[in-house]
């Protein structure tokens, strides 16, 4: 297996090979600390070669127009100025690699280094955090929020959701000791964006108030954003008040329906309006085919929907993914304990859900790689079994599919669908926890599956429920 990537150290010894055949006139002089570096290991390389490439946008995998994103790509530019390559950083990413080789390739061995590494990787954060000028460095951050993504690749159980919860927890503390001057590179600003979405979405799963300090830190990093990306902080703050109330209605143990709908419609009604006022480059671009009528569909897996950016269509997933969260919430509490007039009126809930798990679905041809052109947008359905670019999108992409596929209003073949997209992903990135959620849409019989089934709720439990 072949990557056409090359490491910074497969660079180091093509340069230093190509030298050493030149005359004495031409002898290198170490001017650059790169020939100071020890080489890694080839196998090492590969490993870092297939996490950089299936979990890092590129520009031609991305094909967007924002310069800032928050799916690892914070890693090139630290990956290019670290002092070695055994270091901290470089040790994770190769851990991830190989956990994620073993997982596409299922080699035993290559998941006993994934594990060795991790390790190490334990040990040298413990160091790093001693020190007061390491445990605000960008390389100690960046391997803190991997570590949570080892988890993702290497298990799927409940267990390691919890490790990757408190890696995030970690995170959040590393970025308040560092201080507002953190945002001042795009490196920094990058990490805070990611960890930040998956804090909001890990609260959410654990019904937890979001940290107060996110919104602090949402401030600082407005001062270094372009405006196209400053609606994500309305977007923040408004998933900061739906928390806070999923937290006071479970710790008040408030059941009534009424209340609960009350409560929840309003933050819903925010969310709405912020979709409604985003800038152009927010707006996405729907095709439609042919569907069994002769007419173009809206079916789950007959529209494609075109971003400018993948960051973007993550966001709109996280606008997806917070209406489930609050119209499942009114349902199963109608559910329970209404009147039969309100369970009447659950309908319009019924709706929203069914419409923003086909919203999820009509974004998997974007965040896959595939970009549309006005003259062949049928051509994805064609394709969706051949392709062989990495797909990085896809880490994206897994929580809010596997959402869509879950709600009690998705149909058994789009849940069919969802879970062979699912193992698509999982397959094809090495992803663990893909393949997991895989699993349990294809595999499992579960009656009355919901959201806010026990045994679709990953994290956390659903209140009430």
């Amino acid at each position: 297996m072949f990557f056409r990537n090359q490491t910074t150290a497969d660079l180091a010894r093509k340069n230093a090979g190509a030298l050493s055949t030149a005359s004495s006139s031409s002898a290198v002089t170490p001017d650059s600390e790169v020939w100071k570096r020890p080489v890694s290991p080839p196998a090492r390389d590969r490993a870092t070669t297939f996490f950089m490439r299936q979990y890092v946008f590129d520009m031609t995998s991305a094909g967007g127009t924002l310069p800032l994103r928050d799916n690892h790509e914070f890693l090139p530019g630290l990956i290019r100025n670290q002092q070695s390559s055994f270091g901290l950083l470089s040790t994770t990413v190769a851990a991830a690699g190989f956990a994620a080789l073993s997982n596409a390739g299922n080699v035993s061995e290559w998941r006993a280094e994934a594990f060795r590494l991790y390790d190490s990787a334990i040990r040298q954060l413990q160091i790093a955090l001693q020190d007061p000028v390491q445990r605000v460095s960008d390389e100690t951050l960046g391997a803190v929020l991997l570590m949570g993504t080892f988890e993702t690749i290497a298990f799927a159980d409940t267990g390691s959701l919890k490790a990757f919860s408190q890696h995030i927890i970690a995170a959040a503390r590393c970025i308040e000791m560092r201080g507002p001057a953190q945002f001042q590179t795009v490196v920094g600003l990058k990490m805070f964006m990611q960890m930040r979405r998956i804090m909001i979405t890990t609260c959410h799963q654990l019904q937890e108030p979001i940290p107060f300090e996110i919104s602090k830190w949402s401030s600082w990093a407005e001062r270094s954003q372009n405006s196209d990306l400053v609606p994500v902080n309305r977007f923040s703050e408004i998933n900061e008040v739906l928390a806070s109330v999923r937290a006071e209605l479970k710790y008040q143990h408030i059941t009534d329906p009424a209340v609960i709908s009350d409560r929840l419609l309003k933050i819903d009604k925010l969310f709405e309006d912020w979709a409604q006022t985003l800038p152009p480059s927010w707006v996405y671009k729907s095709y439609r085919s042919i569907g069994p009528n002769g007419v173009p569909s809206s079916r789950y897996d007959l529209q494609y929907d075109m971003y400018t950016d993948p960051w973007i269509a993550c966001v709109w997933n996280c606008y997806r993914n917070v209406r489930l969260l609050i119209h499942e919430s009114i349902i199963i509490a109608t559910l329970k304990n209404g009147s039969a007039e309100q369970k009447d009126a659950l309908q319009s809930s019924a709706k929203v859900l069914a419409a923003m798990a086909d919203g999820i679905c009509h974004s998997v041809a974007y965040h896959l790689g595939y970009r549309a052109q006005d003259d062949r947008v049928e051509s994805f359905a064609q394709t969706m079994h051949l392709g062989s670019n990495p797909i990085p999108g896809g880490f994206l992409l897994i929580w809010p599919l596997f959402f869509a596929g879950i709600q009690r209003t998705t149909s058994a073949d789009q849940r069919q669908w969802v879970g062979a997209m699912m193992r698509r992903i999982g397959v094809r990135m090495g992803l663990q926890l893909a393949v997991s959620m895989a699993d349990l849409l294809l595999e499992t019989v579960i009656q009355d599956l919901s959201f806010s089934n026990c045994e679709t709720f990953l994290i956390g439990e659903w209140y009430p429920n």
